[in-house]
């Protein structure tokens, strides 16, 4: 039977942006880490996640030396892997691709996110990146909450895509004379090497994956509110208080399901694109809702595929020790350096 230090396990975190792979041994030495586009199944075909995923595998086992005899669970956490025609979906797409002994397990990103934070833990996760979401989970109760999360179609408040589509309008309204004068007009024309509003319109619908194309005009959004452009600090002011609501409602929920037990000083961790911008986590910090709820905020200290790396060794029933944690902490310390 091989030893902890020769079993390999593999995780997989996946949004609508990009995908982050981490593999690691039975005793928390992670041994590689690398990256890929968007395994997202509502953003892109299932030959570009299938081969998104399967090459990022390939690549976690040659860059740690390992193969594929080696490895003994893979744990995803995939944005839009929540409902079960999801799961199988995207399951089918590695169905025989890896050996028969390998353990497969699928879980939307959010719940891996949480884990990277509480290790297994009570708390909430907030993510605001291409999408949004908040996923609350107390494990002694097996009791597991979601609130937002819905595609661009229907939700995902307060994200990456939603302040980015509130730019573009705000963009075309000062363009059309109905809307006040932005500095994002200058900013994503010039983002998006355009030179006349119009254009803005062929761009937009052109895109192959339209979410990730325009998400990423957030950043911009940011910049002009930093320098204090009006309608750039409207989008963000609603983002945060969008944010601070689904944040809230995940803590009442998960309130009304324990009703006797205290909800009062929950962990809430911030994950996603957006929350790696100081200022912005700062704007949501500072939201009068949240300074309210008495939610312990907190940035994620290791990345959100952490949590999937954990959660493949919690599969396979290895205990997430202190000494685990020091090991796994340890590579983020030294990624930093």
């Amino acid at each position: 039977m091989p030893s902890s230090k020769d079993i390999r396990f593999i995780g997989i975190d996946g949004g609508g942006t990009k995908t982050a792979c981490m593999i690691g041994d039975g005793l928390g030495n992670v041994l590689a880490v690398c990256y890929g586009a968007s395994s997202s199944i509502k953003s892109n075909s299932r030959e570009v996640v299938q081969e998104v995923l399967l090459s990022l595998i390939q690549q976690a086992l040659a860059l740690s030396n390992s193969t594929e005899s080696q490895l003994e669970g893979v744990f995803l956490g995939l944005a839009g892997a929540d409902r079960p025609e999801d799961k199988v979906q995207i399951l089918s797409l590695l169905e025989g691709k890896l050996p028969a002994s390998v353990v497969i397990t699928l879980h939307n990103d959010a719940i891996t996110a949480l884990s990277a934070g509480t290790w297994g833990e009570a708390g909430i996760v907030l993510i605001s990146g291409t999408g949004s979401i908040a996923y609350g989970f107390v494990p002694e109760a097996s009791i597991s909450v979601r609130v937002g999360g819905w595609g661009y179609m229907l939700g995902d408040e307060g994200s990456g895509f939603n302040m980015s589509q509130q730019a573009l309008i705000a963009v075309m309204k000062q363009h059309d004379g109905r809307g006040p004068h932005t500095k994002l007009t200058s900013y994503i024309l010039d983002q998006l090497s355009l030179t006349d509003p119009n254009q803005i319109v062929t761009y937009v619908y052109g895109q192959a994956n339209i979410r990730t194309a325009i998400a990423v005009l957030s950043k911009i959004v940011l910049q002009a509110a930093k320098e204090d452009d009006a309608v750039a600090l409207e989008i963000v002011d609603q983002a945060v208080k969008e944010l601070a609501q689904i944040a809230i409602t995940a803590k009442a929920r998960l309130q009304q399901l324990q009703p006797n037990q205290d909800m009062s000083d929950l962990p809430l961790l911030l994950s996603g694109g957006l929350f790696s911008d100081s200022w912005f986590q700062t704007c949501f910090e500072s939201q009068q809702d949240i300074m309210n709820s008495k939610l312990k905020v907190s940035k994620l200290e290791v990345p959100p595929v952490t949590g999937c790396y954990v959660l493949a060794l919690k599969q396979a029933g290895i205990a997430i020790t202190d000494a685990l944690k020091t090991q796994i902490r340890a590579w983020e310390t030294r990624r930093e350096t």
